[in-house]
């Protein structure tokens, strides 16, 4: 798209000042319509959309990675995911953010130019950035921007930190999954056909992260407030439960279980946002 600085931030903020930026996904999608563009009748898309393509039924996968020890549990999840996917002929991209020192923060500096110098609206710049095709975003951003384009399904692989990802992780959502790219414009603007999952590690035991309540929480923050949100079907999550005290051959045990899951991904049971309720219901 090429439109005049101010013509696309004056867009973008309509955007953003409108309830179309906060509604629920859910009733946004409702409302899509199907626009006439010179005659002929198209519906709204993003290039990120458009990009998703499988090839002869194998996926694209990126793998999102955060976790600052290479030789932890989690990196061993990494390479176990990666070499599993290969093997069953899936193409792989690795976004290791810690490797990459990925630890900025969704600020100004993300923008190589920004629309409105005098006051910082986050959702503003990141519109008025795509609409332009990204290119006011930073290089990291942009490379960022095109693995996603690229992949049919993102996987998330993480140690659990207070109920939530690594703060590397989701300073990496904050900034790559921006509005006008993930989400935005009424439900036109979304992730939607890709799939994702995340995969993480934790210190506690199953029956503590349940009887507190931990696990449901986590997993209707993560799969309908960031996910579903931004038009990915969650595939059913992983989780290695108190790695940090298991045995070398537990750990063994959990790397093949993990291995002939990334083996037959295609069969993964896939949740809507009614069926991630429901689960996250039936653990209390």
């Amino acid at each position: 798209f090429f439109f005049k600085q101010k013509t696309a931030y004056e867009i973008a903020q309509r955007l953003v000042g409108s309830e179309m930026c906060i509604r629920d996904r859910k009733d946004a999608v409702k409302k899509t319509e199907v626009k006439k563009v010179d005659g002929a009748e198209a519906t709204a898309k993003t290039t990120a959309k458009a990009a998703a393509v499988t090839t002869e039924g194998k996926l694209k996968v990126l793998v999102v990675y955060a976790n600052a020890e290479p030789k932890s549990f989690c990196g061993a999840i990494r390479d176990t995911v990666m070499s599993s996917l290969k093997k069953a002929g899936h193409s792989v991209k690795l976004s290791d953010l810690y490797e990459m020192k990925m630890f900025g923060h969704l600020d100004k500096t993300d923008f190589n130019k920004l629309e409105d110098a005098s006051y910082f609206k986050p959702q503003a710049e990141q519109t008025a950035a795509n609409l332009r095709g990204g290119i006011s975003f930073t290089p990291e951003i942009r490379a960022e921007h095109e693995k996603v384009k690229w992949s049919d399904l993102i996987i998330f692989v993480f140690p659990l930190y207070w109920w939530s990802f690594p703060g590397i992780m989701k300073s990496w959502i904050d900034r790559v999954f921006s509005m006008g790219f993930a989400y935005g414009q009424a439900g036109n603007v979304s992730l939607d056909p890709r799939k994702c999952m995340i995969m993480y590690t934790t210190g506690g035991a199953k029956e503590f992260h349940r009887s507190i309540g931990m696990e449901q929480a986590v997993w209707k923050m993560m799969h309908h407030g960031v996910f579903q949100f931004s038009g990915l079907t969650s595939l059913e999550p992983y989780v290695a439960y108190q790695v940090a005290w298991v045995d070398e051959g537990k750990r063994k045990e959990l790397l093949a279980e993990i291995s002939g899951i990334m083996e037959n991904i295609e069969k993964r049971t896939e949740y809507t946002i009614e069926q991630v309720l429901t689960f996250v219901k039936q653990l209390n």
